[in-house]
């Protein structure tokens, strides 16, 4: 199993890009670091050669307090090569995504 970091911001973002094969995300941590701020995000499920959008979103508008974590582990999604998750916040510096995947 491996994992992977990235910051959320406000601009849509790939957090995870499935390279050489398939993968299985497993679990997604999606930690507020803000001592004071609550924000939100969404995470989209896109396919290779597609972008972002309502029809590819996964979680709409989560809404994470200030210091506390959102924990996704009950799923298992299964990328091809190029497909990607794609993530953005409502504030910058406020959401962080772990992730973790295996080769399938």
């Amino acid at each position: 199993m491996s994992i992977t970091s990235s910051n959320v911001t406000t601009n849509s973002a790939n957090i995870y890009v499935s390279t050489g094969g398939t993968h299985a995300a497993m679990t997604f941590y999606f930690t507020n670091y803000s001592v004071s701020t609550n924000a939100t995000f969404t995470l989209y499920a896109v396919g290779s050669g597609y972008s972002a959008n309502n029809f590819n979103m996964i979680y709409s508008n989560v809404l994470v307090q200030a210091g506390d974590t959102y924990v996704m582990d009950s799923e298992r999604l299964f990328l091809e090569s190029n497909d990607a998750l794609v993530a953005k916040a409502n504030a910058n510096n406020t959401i962080a995504c772990t992730l973790t995947y295996t080769d399938v």
